[in-house]
């Protein structure tokens, strides 16, 4: 799959491009962390208390390894549904602009 087609000669011919539907990759990462630092949150807080350490350094650790386990499945998650809708890419015809240019009136 090529994201960008070479240039065409002239600006009325027209390329072929594939339009591919992803997902964002950080709010999946930051979703899944989050709702892992959750879940070790409240399996700290819920659990017996132990006599070598406080209630909150134990939710503080299982919320950092909550953390970062949820990183591992929201990654594992987003390469699925990726793989997904890759399958799903459409083609289509694309007719380049003329060059941009700026108020001044020159290229670039």
């Amino acid at each position: 799959m090529e994201q960008h087609p070479a240039t065409p000669t002239s600006a009325d011919q027209s390329v072929e491009v594939q339009i591919h539907s992803a997902p964002k990759f950080w709010p999946f990462i930051l979703t899944f962390a989050v709702l892992g630092a959750l879940v070790g949150l409240v399996i700290g807080l819920l659990g017996e208390p132990s006599q070598e350490y406080t209630r909150a350094s134990a939710s503080g650790f299982f919320a950092m390894f909550g953390a970062g386990l949820g990183v591992g499945i929201g990654a594992l998650v987003f390469v699925i549904i990726d793989r997904f809708t890759s399958r799903k890419s459409t083609k289509h015809l694309a007719v380049p602009l003329a060059e941009d240019t700026d108020t001044s009136g020159q290229p670039g």
